[in-house]
């Protein structure tokens, strides 16, 4: 009979880890969404006018996401189209956002030195800010999928609390009379 009561007794301790696991996911999930949330408002970033999603706070996904992409569109814009990678380290005397990787062809300073590429330093800050709001946004995907999955376990856990300890009512005549029911094993 002891044998008998451990797998009802196994079953709730699952439950339990289930649930307890459950609670713990949903508490992660609630901290990251609020602490990438308040490090998106710290920023104070407002869409421009001209994003997807104008004159708004960026403080969630769709905002995050708006502002990525207008700032990728407006450095897209400056470098004609070319990304950090094609374009060369220094300025040329013509100001082509292509530029050069030749100090020689360069467009010097009044030192003689070779003058920075402008466009490729704007298209390099782009990257890092859209990738910057990307991950936020990521980020913040990511804690709703871990405040669902977390609400999940704890049904889960829940239900299988419930049915361990329902089958120990089945088997155990005092946990049984406490709901009016006729044990299993009493039966025999």
């Amino acid at each position: 009979m002891k044998a008998l009561r451990l797998f009802p007794k196994l079953v709730i301790v699952v439950g339990i880890i289930f649930a307890l696991g459950g609670a713990v996911t949903m508490g992660a999930g609630i901290y990251i969404n609020n602490f990438v949330g308040d490090k998106l408002e710290a920023q104070q970033i407002t869409t421009p006018e001209d994003a997807s999603i104008p004159n708004a706070p960026v403080n969630d996904i769709a905002t995050a996401l708006s502002m990525a992409d207008i700032i990728q569109h407006h450095a897209a814009d400056s470098s004609q189209g070319l990304s950090y990678a094609q374009m060369g380290r220094f300025s040329t005397p013509d100001g082509a956002p292509a530029g050069t990787n030749n100090a020689d062809e360069a467009l010097k300073d009044a030192n003689g030195k070779p003058v920075a590429n402008q466009a490729r330093n704007t298209q390099l800050t782009a990257a890092g800010l859209v990738t910057s709001l990307s991950l936020s946004a990521m980020a913040l995907g990511a804690s709703y999928g871990a405040i669902a999955l977390g609400l999940g376990f704890l049904v889960l856990g829940i239900i299988i609390t419930g049915l361990g300890y329902a089958l120990l009512g089945l088997i155990t005549p005092e946990v049984a009379k406490r709901f009016g029911l006729q044990p299993v094993a009493a039966s025999k």
